[in-house]
């Protein structure tokens, strides 16, 4: 029985668990701020605003629109178009695997700005502050 307890003692450590809390918490707010859930929510808000305007048209405004409901169109359109985001942001959400890859430099630019820099001394140019 004390082996048993010992084994999952070892298993289950507070602190990894308190971890793996603070990694869900952080997915969240991550995923708060994505760019797609930003880019969707504002049209789906528009897509609705305009729909609902575009039912209600007058005769004048929809002859004015050459017989079209453009309201309606647009805001079904725009709808469409933010719950594609909102949905694309639901079924893949974002990694910290992804993240971490987005924010590698690319070894390219890494030696252009090497040779760059070099250029400059060479030249004479006093350094670039380091940001």
């Amino acid at each position: 029985m004390a082996t048993s307890e010992r084994e999952y003692e070892i298993v289950h450590d507070e602190l990894i668990d308190e971890a793996e809390a603070a990694e869900v918490q952080a997915g969240a707010a991550r995923n708060l701020f994505d760019l797609r859930t930003i880019i969707g929510g504002l049209f789906t808000f528009y897509g609705l605003f305009l729909t609902i305007l575009g039912i209600f048209d007058s005769q004048a405004q929809i002859d004015k629109a050459a017989g079209v409901r453009i309201n309606l169109w647009t805001g079904l359109a725009m709808l469409a178009l933010g719950l594609a985001f909102l949905t694309w942001m639901w079924l893949r959400p974002l990694t910290t695997e992804e993240i971490i890859e987005a924010q590698k430099e690319d070894p390219e630019e890494e030696e252009l700005a090497e040779s760059l820099r070099v250029s400059r001394e060479e030249a004479g140019a006093e350094p670039a502050r380091p940001e």
